[in-house]
């Protein structure tokens, strides 16, 4: 025995069975209750600790590693392990005979028992259920990330589909093992093969194998992926046998099914219902395993599902969080996600560590990846909801490590290991969030996290810079917008980047600018707002460029129908531009203080300044703004009873707009040519141009713009009789207004209003009131459907 002062530590033994001798000690076993425990006579316990017999490494692992109790002090298993690969082969008559597994009547092991309901996965167990019934199939992987659930789904499909098969199902279990060659060892272990010699172990497990109708889960084997061969080896003489195998990477065989393995679906933030969803009823029931009075009302619910979508759907985070419901109120939680591996830990002490440890899970399958995959997975980090291969070159590569021209290869193989997903419906690459932040905190302790951000922030400037353009000209805005659309996150990302240093503000102005007329485009005015106003709060200098963001940001102001605001906006804009003598800082302003005029019903004043802002854009020829200063003019003086010279600033607009392909303006302008024809009284003409210019505007997905031309093709149909389908659009297009977060535009508030109380009186309440709620009930499209 050791001295009882010494410390005591793995490699304080010399041999294998002094150390098992040992460790049954500590676990205060006799020989005979270890032999008990790993089904050995215990004669041959007494000459393990003898050295004078040894057994094969799987039976180690397999059986006296739990019988240890040993699963969670990996150091005291990598000694047995390497004592058991050192220590001499015993002297024997057949010495020069490996020591073998065989059997004459296997029984397969039977599965472990389930602690806790299944929940969810009713569509992956009845796929997988058709697979196994399926006689070609032989072989099913069921690949996914950490954590996703692939191990306790495996066994609940063995435990579904073990009465199809006369002999049951078996469980190999690999995750202690981590050599190639001892999978075979662990698979006649489950099967119930015995030790022998003379005969080699394939030949052993064949013959085990070769009658009998059995499924054979084999867990964790993205560790030994090299052994997966001999998994065919196998099928090939046991023609009734199958294999369920988890992993976090296909194997790559002929014959393979491979499964991949989704997160649990989580509801959305309106789902009216996220209790009926299998990833808030898994925190749920955990919740109150660990807290039986955990309440389970409405707002648990609502908060509970706001916690999966932040986990990603994956059931091992989710188990882990649901545990610390006895320590954290919900809503603490979700204040702490940014450091979600500091308290989704210390899960139950019967599991397995790395299940134990949000982190140590992650960190199991990053082990297995190369250096250039580890370094290209840290670096991708960097992107917020996703990226494309062209972005990940650009970025993430460099001339050492990681080449542009390996960066796809690497990207296929961290998809076929379930670190990252692809979509092939739009060539971007994504992260579960969960395994981002992972990758974040390796590339922040590697010192590279800023480094990233500067070139990440560097690319998507320049992306924004060269999209912009083609969001009001060009052959097809719609889908530059919905090009920056996929990279919104990453462009939020750099924006809060900007925002950490006052210094980088001005150098991104342009690309702060364009961001603004994406908002406007998109008609994401809340958001555009906000980010307006963080920018514009670390730049008090009095700068052309201050002046140029304050009149972007007056746009969303007025636009949420906030006119003091935006009027102090733009006054103090114009008073900048004049201080510095920025002459297009002065008529950018005077366009926007034109508008608020206009929406006071001051038309003169609109008026004045406006023409004063026109003979500068045509001095300039600045044709892009020219549409939008021809436009407001014909609607101030529209609005002053000169008809003739608006329809004639309103057609002016049409043909610069057609030329320059202006398209946002094309819609305006149209829409305003009709309004014309409609004080006219021709209202036959004035709906077919708000039919055109609500096309137009759909092709755009200008949502504010459709509800402004479902509002006006209304007013026509009163007009023309239909009183109905007028009250129906009527009301789509305010409800449209509502859900955009924004006013009814002032200066047509008090038209829509009368519009609405004629529509009543013509239809009687009850008519009018079945009509508003046809438009209460439709979306957009369907609205603009019945508008066409």
């Amino acid at each position: 025995m050791k001295d009882e002062q010494t410390v005591i530590t793995p490699t304080s033994f010399q041999t294998l069975g002094e150390l098992l001798r040992y460790l049954r000690e500590r676990a205060h076993l006799s020989q005979r209750e270890l032999a008990a425990r790993v089904d050995y006579h215990y004669s041959y316990i007494s000459r393990l600790e003898k050295n004078v017999y040894l057994p094969d490494l799987a039976m180690l692992t397999g059986r006296f590693v739990p019988a240890l109790e040993l699963q969670n002090e990996p150091q005291w298993v990598a000694r047995i392990t390497e004592l058991a690969r050192k220590t001499p082969q015993p002297e024997s008559s057949n010495s020069s005979a490996p020591v073998v597994f065989q059997s004459s009547e296997p029984s397969p092991v039977s599965l472990p028992i389930p602690f806790t309901l299944f929940l969810g996965r009713a569509r992956e167990t009845e796929m997988l259920a058709e697979m196994l019934r399926r006689p070609e199939i032989r072989l099913v992987t069921l690949v996914g990330p950490p954590g996703v659930g692939k191990t306790r789904l495996a066994l609940h499909m063995a435990e579904q589909v073990s009465s199809n098969f006369k002999d049951g199902a078996a469980l190999v279990d690999l995750m202690p093992v981590f050599e190639a060659d001892q999978v075979l060892p662990a698979i006649a272990l489950a099967v119930g093969a015995w030790e022998t010699a003379r005969v080699s172990i394939l030949e052993n497990v064949k013959n085990a194998l070769r009658s009998k109708n059995v499924l054979i889960v084999v867990d964790n084997f993205e560790q030994v992926l090299d052994a997966a061969p001999q998994l065919l080896l196998l099928l090939s003489e046991a023609p009734l046998v199958k294999f369920l195998v988890t992993s976090r990477e296909a194997l790559r065989l002929r014959g393979e099914q491979e499964f991949p393995l989704a997160p649990l679906p989580v509801p959305g933030d309106a789902d009216p219902n996220p209790q009926d969803f299998p990833s808030v009823q898994m925190f749920l029931q955990r919740a109150r395993s660990s807290k039986p009075d955990f309440p389970l009302d409405e707002e648990t619910a609502s908060r509970a599902a706001e916690i999966c979508r932040h986990l990603d759907g994956l059931p091992l985070a989710i188990e882990l969080a649901a545990a610390r419901v006895n320590v954290l109120s919900l809503s603490a939680m979700l204040k702490q996600f940014h450091r979600r591996f500091d308290w989704l830990t210390d899960g139950k002490r019967d599991l397995p560590a790395w299940r134990q440890n949000l982190w140590d899970a992650v960190e199991w399958s990053y082990a297995l990846l190369d250096a250039q995959e580890r370094v290209l997975l840290n670096r991708l980090s960097v992107f917020s909801g996703g990226w494309t291969l062209e972005a990940a070159e650009a970025i993430c590569s460099d001339e050492t490590i990681c080449i542009p021209s390996d960066v796809l290869s690497l990207l296929i193989r961290l998809v076929d290991k379930s670190m990252i997903t692809s979509d092939t419906k739009t060539d971007r690459f994504h992260f579960l969030e969960t395994l981002r932040e992972f990758a974040r905190q390796k590339l922040k302790a590697d010192n590279n996290l800023e480094p990233m951000r500067q070139r990440h922030a560097s690319y998507f400037m320049d992306f924004m810079r060269g999209a912009a353009p083609n969001f009001d000209t060009g052959g097809d805005p719609a889908r530059w917008l919905n090009r920056v659309e996929q990279d919104h996150n990453n462009l939020r990302a750099v924006l809060a980047w900007i925002i950490e240093d006052p210094a980088r503000v001005p150098p991104a102005a342009d690309f702060i600018l364009a961001m603004g007329n994406f908002w406007i485009d998109r008609s994401n005015f809340t958001e555009g707002r906000r980010w307006m106003d963080r920018i514009l709060a670390v730049i008090p200098e009095l700068t052309a460029i201050r002046a140029d963001l304050l009149r972007s940001t007056g746009d969303f102001y007025r636009i949420q129908g906030d006119y003091d605001g935006a009027l102090a906006i733009e006054e103090e804009s114009l008073a900048i531009s004049k201080s510095l003598g920025y002459e297009k800082g002065m008529y950018k302003a005077m366009d926007g203080l034109a508008i608020l005029s206009g929406i006071k019903r001051d038309y003169a004043r609109a008026a004045e300044l406006l023409e004063q802002v026109l003979v500068y854009r045509r001095r300039m020829k600045d044709h892009k703004h020219l549409t939008t200063t021809l436009n407001n003019l014909a609607i101030a003086t529209r609005r002053l009873g000169n008809l003739e010279r608006a329809k004639e600033l309103y057609a002016e607009a049409i043909s610069v707009t057609t030329e320059n392909g202006n398209h946002y303006s094309l819609g305006h302008a149209m829409n305003g040519l009709a309004e014309v024809h409609a004080d006219l009284k021709e209202y036959v003409a004035a709906i077919e141009l708000q039919r055109q210019g609500l096309a137009v505007r759909c092709q755009l997905k200008d949502l504010k713009g459709i509800a402004f031309s479902l509002g006006s093709i209304a007013v026509s149909l009163h007009y023309l009789n239909r009183p109905a389908l007028a009250a129906q659009l009527e009301s789509a297009s305010q409800k449209l207004y509502w859900e955009l977060g924004i006013p009814i535009p002032a200066s047509t508030k008090t038209e829509h209003d009368e519009l609405a109380a004629n529509l009543r009186a013509n239809l009687g309440d009850v008519a009018f009131e079945d009509a508003w709620s046809g438009g209460q009930a439709i979306s957009w499209e369907q609205a603009v459907a019945l508008a066409a």
